[in-house]
């Protein structure tokens, strides 16, 4: 081989290299295992009740009540990969709003059996368990869910074909797993996203039977109304694009509220303004669960 033809080489097999890590990087960052100690849900709130949750798949998960005085609960769903204790804040201020609330972690967070994340393909699983979960526990109470990024998604698809869902809470949800990822491939490597999408995806599909394509809340918004739908979304957002709100709620058709937080990022608005951010959301549960 010449000279050329061994730079030629070089460069082909240093270009794969990139390609092989760049895919796993993606891969671990979207779907690799997490682990972290629990936080210990008394110091924020009185020791709540644990439930008993089994996914339709033998999973079981950690999630905890916290009791309620109206005759209306809502459970509450974190982002990819997170566990009951990330979204206790909002949990708390929801209960002092007189909700039953449920937090939940994911299947393969700490507290919960282990299991591969995919991304809200199989999560949706997760959450219609939670659900079932809060149905024997609380009977057929009006129930509304609210979700950030990777829970927000995951309650789009779950309240479509959930008819006990009365209202649906999102933010910084993604209207697309490809697309989401797909953006942050480009925003980090200038790079077109399916590049490394269509690999990430296709090892996901052989690792753990789960296929993006899916797993499409876009598909999925437009049968949640006429039950009330908020969409909320950081303008900042650099994770999850503004745009996803946007097209979510453009799909979602007439009826749907979609509130626009400028200067927000990725799931930032509640601790960029709590009492608001609070008395928005909470009011919007409280009024769609009670009509």
């Amino acid at each position: 081989m010449n000279g050329v033809g061994r730079a030629g080489a070089g460069i082909a097999s240093a270009g794969a290299i990139a390609w092989l890590a760049g895919c796993s990087a993606l891969y671990q960052r979207a779907m690799g295992r997490v682990g972290r100690d629990l936080p210990d849900p008394a110091a924020l709130t009185p020791a709540p009740d644990v439930l008993e949750v089994r996914t339709g798949d033998g999973l079981r998960l950690l999630a905890w009540h916290l009791p309620g005085t109206l005759p209306a609960g809502v459970v509450v769903s974190g982002g990819n990969r997170a566990g009951a204790g990330d979204v206790l804040g909002i949990a708390t201020a929801l209960q002092r709003a007189g909700l039953h609330v449920v937090v939940h972690g994911w299947r393969g967070t700490p507290g919960c059996d282990p299991a591969p994340h995919t991304l809200g393909v199989h999560e949706r699983r997760d959450l219609e368990a939670v659900i079932d979960a809060v149905e024997r526990r609380l009977g057929r109470l009006p129930l509304g869910l609210l979700g950030y990024s990777l829970g927000g998604a995951v309650a789009i698809a779950v309240a479509a074909s959930d008819p006990r869902v009365r209202a649906v809470c999102t933010d910084c949800a993604f209207d697309d797993p490809r697309r989401v990822l797909g953006q942050g491939v480009w925003r980090t490597l200038r790079i077109p996203g399916p590049v490394l999408t269509a690999p990430v995806g296709a090892v996901l599909a052989l690792r753990a039977g789960a296929r993006f394509s899916d797993f499409r809340p876009l598909e999925a918004v437009s049968r949640i109304p006429p039950r009330p739908l908020l969409l909320i979304h950081g303008a900042a957002d650099a994770s999850v694009p503004v745009d996803h709100a946007r097209r979510l709620h453009r799909a979602a058709g007439p009826g749907a509220e979609l509130w626009i937080q400028p200067g927000v990022g990725h799931c930032a608005g509640y601790h960029a303004d709590r009492e608001g951010y609070v008395r928005r959301v909470g009011g919007f549960l409280v009024d769609a669960l009670s009509r």
